[in-house]
């Protein structure tokens, strides 16, 4: 009951918060905008500060845009309705101070809270990943040493079946025993096959130790011949080259040992009366180890779910070794080359790859695009205006009182304006006189304010003045 109602009171917390967030984003596309140049100073380091700060707790972009657009749009009605403003003025003073001071800090403080979500994600895939190969392998130890000990069951039963007599109450007890244990092994089967995750690869390191409820299961492979042979079954082992006794101590030992187990468990299981032989041979780079059983009639069917050879040949073949198990001759013979390199493998982590890392490059990238497609812009419409409606000065001094129009538009090119803009403080134009309005610039990038006029009566220019802004 308390921690739901933390939670609750935690969950209103973030959503004021990130309505304020908003709320702050919002004004400063507003205010930024229509700010006098001396509030500036405050208003754009504030403004860059909140946009950032809004894209890094906000995680609504819909959210984040609709501020944006909204703080914007007041903007640029207060511009249009307060101020006096060429559009060219208009569209410098809204997009400049929005675009620069509100948008770009709320991306780059976003494409930083997606790269901080990414790398939590990440870290959480990892320990899921981890979680999932620890639970495959433990699955494939269990698998392994639960079946061979209820295979040697299983034989145990087998070898009490033959040492009493056929009618007796201990014949029966012993064939239900193994009836019991081949039941086990199915089952065992079933559950490894629920705890194997799908897309888990097999593990690496069976031959290491898990203490545990399944107790210690790294044995080296002479303990196990020894212990299989205690629990009754036929073993011929040839090793001339003592390869058994150095497995222990040896990297390649665990390996060994999980060939070992699982041959022996399938040769009790399958062919519980049959004598098993072992030989092992080996030479500097690798260990040779043969195991052979006599093939039972009938051949016994295959277990739906057993995936011991099939895994043991995925856990060789990842060491560099094989694995070939067929019948021939009679017998069913498992062949394996295990690498004198092979070493038990710690647990895996998730390749680099599994996981697609942020481009942290976009967040730089993207911002330097938005803003040199906006001076691109900016430029253009600066341009444009400029051919539409300037003239330089330099043009300005070729021209004099007298001339007529041909001439005067020989140097004017543009097009000029029929009224000065607003800010501009012009005086009473000449009786009868029509008068145009250029620019006062040496080119696009000229930013001045000063406009030159140039009147016509009759066609010839009566007079020509240079016009400044209202102080």
């Amino acid at each position: 009951m308390l921690s739901s109602r933390v939670s609750r009171a935690g969950w209103r917390v973030q959503k004021w918060s990130q309505w304020l967030w908003l709320s702050g984003l919002g004004l400063a596309a507003y205010l930024v905008p229509i700010s006098a140049s001396g509030a500036w100073l405050l208003l754009a380091p504030a403004a860059i500060a909140v946009g950032y700060g809004a894209g890094r707790r906000v995680a609504s972009l819909s959210a984040g845009v609709t501020a944006l657009c909204l703080g914007g749009a007041l903007a640029a009605i207060s511009l249009v309705f307060s101020a006096h403003l060429s559009v060219l003025g208009f569209v410098l003073n809204l997009l400049t101070a929005v675009v620069l001071f509100v948008l770009l800090p709320w991306f780059i403080g976003r494409s930083r809270r997606i790269s901080v979500e990414f790398r939590q994600q990440e870290r959480e895939h990892l320990v899921i990943q981890a979680g999932l190969r620890e639970r495959s392998r433990l699955a494939g130890q269990m698998h392994d040493q639960l079946g061979h000990d209820l295979a040697l069951l299983a034989l145990q039963a087998s070898v009490l079946q033959v040492s009493v007599a056929k009618d007796s109450p201990a014949h029966a007890q012993a064939a239900k025993i193994r009836e019991q244990a081949d039941a086990s092994v199915d089952n065992l089967h079933r559950i490894i096959g629920v705890l194997n995750h799908p897309q888990a690869a097999a593990p690496l390191s069976p031959g290491t130790a898990v203490p545990g409820i399944l107790g210690p299961i790294g044995l080296a492979p002479l303990e196990i011949i020894e212990r299989a042979e205690s629990q009754g079954m036929s073993l011929a082992c040839i090793d001339e080259q003592g390869l058994l006794a150095q497995a222990a101590t040896s990297s390649w030992g665990p390996l060994l040992a999980v060939v070992i187990q699982e041959a022996l468990t399938n040769a009790a299981k399958y062919a519980p009366d049959s004598a098993v032989r072992i030989t092992m041979a080996g030479d500097l780079q690798r260990v040779s180890l043969e195991i052979s059983t006599d093939l039972p009639d009938p051949a016994p069917a295959r277990r739906s779910g057993a995936t011991g050879l099939a895994s043991l040949r995925d856990r060789l073949e990842a060491q560099g070794g094989q694995l070939q198990a067929s019948p021939s001759a009679g017998r069913f013979i498992v062949h394996a080359e295990i690498p004198r390199s092979a070493a038990p493998a710690a647990l895996a982590s998730v390749p680099a790859t599994a996981t697609r890392r942020p481009r942290r490059w976009l967040a730089v990238l993207i911002p330097a695009v938005i803003v040199l497609a906006f001076c691109f812009g900016l430029y253009q419409l600066q341009a444009a205006t400029y051919r539409a409606t300037g003239l330089s000065p330099a043009s300005f001094s070729q021209l004099s009182i007298g001339m007529d129009r041909e001439q005067v538009e020989a140097i004017a090119t543009a097009k000029g304006l029929d009224e000065p803009l607003p800010i501009i403080d012009a005086p009473p134009a000449p009786a009868g006189a029509q008068c145009r309005y250029y620019a006062a610039r040496n080119g696009p990038l000229d930013l001045g304010s000063d406009m030159f006029r140039l009147c016509f009566s009759e066609g010839t220019l009566v007079a020509m003045d240079h016009l400044y802004p209202l102080d």
